[in-house]
This record gives structure tokens, C-alpha cells and sequence, in this order.
């Protein structure tokens, strides 16, 4: 029996195919039945009662849908059927034979998997019927009825609907059921199959409309597809639809909202991508960019473009987004990286088409070059933007083999970073050159560990031997690298391998007007003001050479800690006290430190120009000489560290309470490079003149000031220790303040 656009019973359909009502479509909503034929007042069950008990003929109009595989997916009608398969079930119930379960059980919603099993389990295990209580009630008391259905909105509107069925037939009724399924059946409607009558943007609009009002993005729908010919219209819906319904499908419950979202969202982005092709953007136009706006200017005024969108559209269904830059781009708010590295992949489709076993060697030597440019360039602008999406379209006519162009003399670009092109140039020539491929999967190794992230430049200089690359080097130094750079020392063991490399020489790099130990941030920003200011310099990354040439890749950690240990300190050289001393780095927030005329302040607080600081050698004396030792300092109570954003950085010892009146502070400070030590008053009073003598005894210089009287007090005595950086001699003071 033919299907095409014949007067059909719900029983024919079911009969011969299973009905599936699509993920794409609306819940089930009881009170939506007739809306969808303009008519305000209706009774759809009401209408099939009379047509049954009088014989009389009813049709429900046209049911829009598509045929595949035994399978009918409807696309305008669901409602209509749902009905039909509740009025067929509640009639049959208590004869329905195993034949006639076989067939109702064909009827299926995708909608949510709660919806398909309810279906299922309503004509498999059905109910016993009780004359005057609820079929409502009588499902959800059932053993197979799962409490979690009660909040599936199609489960709830069938529910409510039965409750509509039994209240117009009172009861089950087998001649009805039988009526129903019979060749003389007066209840039928419409079938058009889809795909021999092609769904045109009138007749969508009007069957949305009829179910529930058109979202803005179903109306842009409806006028970008007047663009598309008709073989390809119907597509929006359907099989280009389904690339964005997949994306969700997995998910315990389907956001249908989000499926449109994405949906637009693609569209939007790919169409700015487009745009950016030949308009030189602005920030505001970037960030307001519309499509409802700009689509007829991209689109209708190049059909270049939209030739293009149909061939992505066409590989997108069956890509597989291993490396998440579909997903990426169709976030919420993606940045530029998030916009350019799909646009990559885009630019692949449009020119080789959908990724397959012939031209997957192809795709992956153009995402892998494509993601290291746009990875290692800073694009924070639109003009850094538009340059990038230029120079990638431009190296598109080299993309079915872009490890030949690269590798050639010739071969240039702009709009990216220029030593990652030089880079490339020779990976590229390395891995043609190279007939076992040993050269490919090294390289690709050490670009995968996330911190280097395609830039591994200057491991390729360490491996240089006489002007030639060499292999086995570079697989050593790269092993060395991995480890180094991997979560097993990043941040760890008090940064060791910061203070290693140190030893080798003054490797710490500047970061504003400040300079940076090294961390290991992931963000570019962070990389190229940290290692890769190390990495790109001749000087520093002789420094780290040298330290992978002294470690053994079995022995990293113990070799490190050999290196400290066998350097030698010198208080007076402000490099080794971060070498020798635990926890001076880590100290420093985000390890940054300002130097200048010798004297070193530790940041103390993570804001890009902090003020907040610890000074280093007090600091180091505080850890080395003063920490964990109180007891040893009586009759000071306290000794802490104060750093400070408003004054003078220092160790302090305090809460020495003296005549009940009086509690005595010390404070050890460095400035001018000297050490100074402060005795005062916490409650600054004039010292007692017993006090002031006896620090006078020990080389403590009075401060006089004077009051607004003019008179002569002092609150305050110092004692300065000269010409050298000396530890021993500061705690000898020390201890001699104590003696008083």
C-alpha cells in the first residue's frame, strides 16, 4: 500500500511502520490538539466518539512526516496521533490480542526515554480496567508505573488525556476498537511523506505556527531557507537539524531550547567567520554582530558563501569532534582561538569535504599546523582576528598537502605569530624528509603535552648538532622537558626546578615592571610571560641546555636536589638565598619579585602592579634564624613576619611586657643593604631611660624627636649592622637585646 498522499487510518500507518514521534518535536500537550488547524474551540475526542458510534466520516487533515527503514518519523501531527494511539489502547483494553500489541507497541517517543518506555510498558503490561475509578489513577497505581514519570510532561498530558478518553466513552469498548482498525474505519487524515513533497518555507511556518508561535530563531529560519534551492531547504530541519540534536541526545533530559540555541549559534558564528573574510571588524561590531541583521549581506551578496555553509553543513553530520572544536564554537561566549580553530576545520570541509579514510592524512596535518599558529598568536582584537581568518583562507590553497608547501622556500604568511611559521617550516621539512615517520610522532609528542601546546622550537635548537637535526637529541631533551613541565613538578617539590636551573644562571624573565621565577599557567597569555620569555631567549634557554644535559631522565629529582646541594651560598648574592632557603619562591605570590640597586621585594599580593611586599634577606633571616625558634627569644612573647604595601617590610619580635606599662617590639629590617634593628614601645610611650641606656651599651643609637613643645623624647632605638650582610652578626645583636 502506497502512503503518498492517500486518505489513512492510524491504524494503516502503524500497521505497516513504527511511529516515532522525533526528539524535535514539542511535548505532548493534551490541550493542543486542534490549535493546529486554526480552529479555537474544539473537541478532537469528542468529534472521533460521534464519527464512531454514528459511522459518520471525520478527517484530521494533512500529518506532515518522513519514511525510513520501516520507520515513519511525523513532523506536523503528533499531537493528533498521540490521541489516536490513547483512543485505540483504552478501547482494546481487556481483548487486545498479542497481534494487535505487537502492532500499538510500534508507537515510540524520542522525546525523552521515559516517554518510550511509559509507550511501551502501557501496551506490554497495560492494567486490569476498574469501572469508576480514574485510568489516571489506575496507570499510576500499576507496579510497573515509576514515580519519576509523574514529572515527564508528555507522560502527565497522556495521563490527563486517558482521564478526557474515558470520560467520552465511559469504558473499554472492543467494536469501537475493532471499527478502528477495520478497512471501513470513518476516522482518518492526510499523510505527506516528506521527501517526495519537498517541506517549503511556507508550509513550515504555517505548521509551527499552528502548534505554538514561531521563536525568532524558527522565523530566521523561514527566511534563510527562501536562499536555499529545494533540495536543500528541507534540510534545516531535518538532517542539519539532527548535527545539533546529537550534541544533546545524550543528556538525561533534553534541552530543546539549547538544541535551537546551538543551532543559531553556529550559524551566527560561521556567518562573522565569513564576514571577517573581507570587512576589516571593529570590537563593537564583533561583539553586536547580528545575523538577522547581516545574513542577506553575506549571504545574498556572495553566493559563494552559501555554497559553502551547505558543504559544512553536509561534513558536520558525519564529523566526529575528537578535539572539541565544534563544541568550542558553539558555546555561549567562545573566543577568538575558539572561533579561528574551527574555522580551520570549516575551511577543510569547504575544500576537501567531509573527513573520511582518503583524506584524513590531509585533515590532520591541516588542523595540526592550523592549531599551532592560531594557538601560539595572541589574538585578543579584531584586527588580530580578520588578519588570522585571512591568512588561514589564504593558506587554503595549499590544503591538500600543507607540509609540501610549508617546506618550501617560497612558502610565507601573515597574520600569525612569525616564529611559529618558522617552526612549522621546519617540522614540516623534518617529517617529509623522514621516510619511518619517527621524526612525525616525536614531534607530535612533545607539541600534545599541554604547557608546550605546538611550540617546541627551542627543544629543536638543543637537538641541533652541526647544523643538522638530530633525533635521538631531540627525543632526549624532550623526554626531559615532559617530565620537568609535567603535573609531577609543576608547583611542586618547593620548586625545585626553578631553583636548580638558577645554579646554571640568572634565568628569571620580566613580567611588567617586575620580573617572574616561572610558572605554569596553561592560558597563552601566562605562558609567553613565563617560560616562553626563557624559552625564546639565546642566554636563558643556554641556562636550561645545560641543566637537561646534567639530569638523567631516571633520576630528575635526585640529580635537582644534587644540583642545590653542591652549590655553594652567600648571603651577600640574593640569587642563592632563593637557591638554598625552602620556600622563598613559593613564597612570592605568582613568584614574582622586584629588584633594583640589590634590594629584592617578594610579592605578597597577585595583583598585576602589587604594592603589598616581603623584603628577601629579612625575610630568609626570619625563616632561617627566627621561625619556630619563640621559645629561644623570651622575653619576647611573638616573633611573625610583617609584610607591607604602605612601609618598611621586617621580622618582628614582640609582646615583651615590661613595668605593666611598657610592651616591647624589635624589628628587623633590610634597607639600603644593611640590616637595621628597631626597639620601640607597641604603645608608643618614651622608652624608659634604664632601657635606653642598656641599648646604648650595645651599639643602639637613640632617635630623638621632638614633641610640639619642643621638647627631646625617644621612642624609639636603632642599631645599624654595617658593610655586610651578615646573619651571624644580627642574631648575635639580637641576642644581646635580650641580655638587657
Amino acid at each position: 500500500m502506497s502512503l503518498d498522499n492517500k486518505e489513512l487510518t492510524f491504524w494503516n500507518l502503524i500497521s505497516k511502520y513504527t511511529i516515532e514521534i522525533p526528539a524535535i518535536q514539542r511535548d505532548y500537550v493534551q490541550d493542543r490538539l486542534y490549535s493546529d488547524m486554526m480552529q479555537e474551540d474544539c473537541d478532537i475526542v469528542g468529534d472521533i466518539v460521534n464519527s464512531l458510534q454514528n459511522n459518520t466520516k471525520l478527517n484530521l487533515h494533512f500529518v506532515y512526516g518522513k519514511v525510513d527503514n520501516n520507520e515513519l518519523v511525523p513532523l506536523d501531527g503528533q499531537q493528533r496521533l498521540t490521541t489516536l494511539f490513547l483512543i485505540h489502547w483504552f478501547l482494546s483494553l481487556g481483548s487486545l490480542s498479542d497481534n494487535d500489541k505487537q502492532v500499538l507497541s510500534k508507537f515510540t517517543y524520542e522525546t525523552r526515554p521515559s516517554s518510550e518506555d511509559f509507550c511501551l510498558k502501557l501496551v506490554k503490561e497495560s492494567i486490569v480496567y476498574q469501572s469508576g475509578l480514574s485510568i489516571k489513577q489506575q496507570i499510576v497505581n500499576s507496579k510497573w508505573f515509576f514515580l519519576s514519570w509523574k514529572n515527564d510532561p508528555t507522560i502527565k498530558a497522556m495521563l490527563n488525556m486517558l482521564d478526557v478518553i474515558q470520560d467520552k466513552f465511559s469504558q473499554p469498548n472492543k467494536d469501537l476498537f475493532e471499527l478502528l482498525c477495520s478497512e471501513n474505519c470513518p476516522v482518518n487524515f492526510h499523510f505527506l511523506p516528506l521527501e517526495q513533497f519537498k517541506l517549503d518555507d511556507e508550509i513550515y511556518v504555517k505548521m509551527n505556527s499552528r502548534g505554538k508561535p514561531l521563536s525568532d530563531f524558527e522565523k530566521f529560519k523561514a527566511s534563510f531557507s527562501v536562499l536555499f534551492d529545494i533540495n536543500e531547504k528541507s534540510k534545516l530541519d531535518n538532517e542539519w537539524l539532527d548535527i545539533f540534536w546529537k550534541l544533546e541526545k545524550d543528556k538525561p533530559e533534553i534541552d530543546i531550547k539549547e538544541v535551537d540555541r546551538k543551532y543559531l549559534t553556529f550559524i551566527k558564528n560561521i556567518s562573522l567567520c565569513f564576514w571577517a573574510e573581507y570587512k576589516d571588524i571593529t570590537k563593537e561590531e564583533r561583539d553586536n554582530f547580528s545575523i538577522f541583521k547581516t545574513y542577506k549581506t553575506i549571504y545574498v551578496s556572495n553566493n559563494q558563501y552559501l555554497k559553502q555553509i551547505i558543504e559544512i553543513f553536509k561534513s558536520l553530520s558525519a564529523y566526529k569532534d575528537s578535539d572539541g572544536y565544534f563544541e568550542d564554537f558553539l558555546g555561549a561566549n567562545p573566543d577568538y582561538w575558539e572561533y579561528l580553530r574551527f574555522y580551520a576545520v570549516a575551511q577543510f570541509f569547504i575544500h576537501c569535504g567531509s573527513v573520511n579514510n582518503t583524506n584524513i592524512e590531509s585533515y590532520n596535518k591541516w588542523i595540526r599546523v592550523c592549531k599551532n599558529l592560531i594557538n601560539n598568536t595572541l589574538v585578543q582584537g579584531p584586527e588580530e582576528f580578520y588578519k588570522a581568518i585571512r591568512a588561514i583562507k589564504e593558506l587554503t590553497s595549499n590544503i591538500s598537502d600543507i607540509y609540501k608547501y610549508l617546506s618550501s622556500s617560497e612558502s610565507k604568511i601573515s597574520g600569525f605569530l612569525q616564529n611559529q611559521f618558522e617552526e612549522e617550516k621546519i617540522k614540516a621539512k623534518l617529517i617529509l624528509d623522514d621516510t619511518s615517520n619517527g621524526w612525525l610522532e616525536a614531534i607530535i609528542d612533545i607539541e600534545n603535552e599541554t604547557y608546550f601546546d605546538g611550540q617546541i622550537g627551542f627543544v629543536l635548537r638543543f637537538s641541533k648538532v652541526n647544523d643538522k637535526y638530530d633525533y635521538h637529541k631531540f627525543i632526549e631533551y624532550s623526554d626531559k622537558l615532559k617530565r620537568l613541565f609535567s603535573s609531577e613538578f609543576q608547583d611542586n617539590f618547593d620548586c625545585l626546578f626553578q631553583k636548580a636551573l638558577l645554579t646554571f644562571g640568572n634565568y628569571i624573565v620580566p613580567i611588567s615592571s617586575r620580573f617572574t621565577f616561572c610558572r605554569f599557567e596553561n592560558s597563552l597569555r601566562a605562558k609567553m610571560d613565563n617560560w616562553r620569555k626563557v624559552f625564546n631567549d639565546e642566554t636563558k634557554s643556554d641556562y636550561l641546555k645545560h641543566l637537561l644535559d646534567y639530569i638523567k631522565i631516571n633520576s630528575i629529582k635526585r640529580d635537582l636536589e644534587n644540583i642545590i646541594i653542591n652549590f655553594e651560598e652567600t648571603e651577600n648574592d640574593w640569587l642563592s638565598l632563593f637557591i638554598k632557603n625552602n620556600g622563598i619562591i613559593k613564597y612570592c605570590v605568582n613568584y614574582q619579585i622586584n629588584i633594583e640597586d640589590g634590594h629584592v621585594d617578594l610579592a605578597r599580593s597577585p595583583a598585576r602592579a602589587w604594592r603589598k611586599k616581603a623584603e628577601l634577606r629579612s625575610y630568609v633571616f626570619y625563616k632561617t634564624r627566627l621561625e619556630g625558634n619563640e621559645s629561644s627569644f623570651k622575653p619576647f612573647e611573638r616573633v611573625w613576619y610583617y609584610d607591607s604595601s604602605d612601609s618598611l617590610p621586617c621580622a618582628v619580635m614582640d609582646l615583651w611586657d615590661y613595668q605593666e606599662n611598657y610592651s616591647f617590639a624589635l624589628d628587623i629590617c633590610f634597607e639600603e643593604n644593611e640590616f637595621l634593628l628597631v626597639f620601640y614601645d607597641r604603645n608608643n610611650r618614651i622608652l624608659p631611660d634604664e632601657i635606653i641606656e642598656k641599648l646604648n651599651q650595645i651599639e643602639f643609637i637613640s632617635d630623638i624627636e621632638r614633641t610640639e613643645e619642643n621638647e627631646e623624647i625617644i621612642e624609639s632605638c636603632t642599631c645599624t649592622i654595617q658593610n655586610k650582610v651578615d646573619f651571624e652578626k644580627v642574631q648575635k645583636k639580637i641576642k644581646e637585646v635580650l641580655d638587657i
